[in-house]
């Protein structure tokens, strides 16, 4: 037991000799599925009585947005992992119309925050001078989307208020990134790095909405350009 423990203390001992500190940020583009709700926007503008007033579609829910994310982890030899933060998404659609007689508004807001691990291996480094210039590496990352939903709806027919209210629902899912990168190593401790890939999401859907088929996909590309520094 004793040789066990002290070989324990070695082999981490040994790692964290070895390992290095990496804290890196990046900023990019994602797109992601906002038909569900596209669907659900259509649905209340042909319903009755929506249709008879004549609401219009005044924001159909952007399918694209920017995206800051924080990676904090350790890379051993050509290995890295961590925690991945960051990846928020927001994205919204409104019906409304207005006229001498009242009027008619109904606003939805989609907001996702994604978490979770992060695995990273360097498959090719091209040295210059025995260090490391520039490498390639490919990236797993299982993580998980907190999203809210919110809903904010009134309808005033001559100053009378025939429905208003205000909604707001949380609700998450399991999601799966996968994509591929480089790294390019200005001194020994900063570099830039670009990555490219696809996350799957399942779909987030609220339960408890007064309306059908409401629910979102955060599935979709992952562009991103950052910095890095490894201590």
């Amino acid at each position: 037991m004793r040789k066990f423990v002290i070989l324990f203390v070695s082999f981490f001992g040994c790692f964290y000799l070895q390992a290095q500190l990496t804290v890196n940020y990046s900023s990019g583009y994602s797109t992601y599925d906002t038909d569900g709700m596209r669907e659900l926007l259509r649905n209340i503008q042909t319903s009755h009585p929506i249709s008879a007033i004549g609401a219009k579609n005044v924001g159909n829910f952007k399918a694209s947005n920017l995206i800051h994310v924080i990676d904090i982890g350790y890379m051993f030899d050509k290995h890295e992992f961590g925690i991945k933060a960051g990846g928020y998404h927001s994205t919204g659609g409104k019906l409304s119309v207005t006229d001498y007689s009242g009027a008619y508004s109904n606003l939805f807001i989609v907001n996702g925050f994604r978490a979770g691990m992060y695995y990273r291996g360097y498959f090719y480094t091209f040295r210059k001078n025995v260090k490391p210039l520039f490498s390639f590496y490919g990236e797993i990352s299982p993580g998980i989307y907190l999203s809210e939903f919110k809903n904010e709806r009134f309808f005033i027919v001559n100053d009378e208020v025939l429905d208003s209210a205000e909604v707001e629902s949380k609700m998450n899912s399991f999601s799966l990134l996968a994509q591929i990168g480089a790294k390019f190593n200005v001194t020994e401790i900063f570099h830039i790095h670009t990555a490219l890939g696809y996350d799957i999401a399942d779909k987030t859907e609220d339960e408890n909405s007064a309306f059908e088929a409401t629910y979102m996909n955060w599935s979709g590309i992952r562009f991103s350009v950052g910095v890095g520094i490894a201590f």
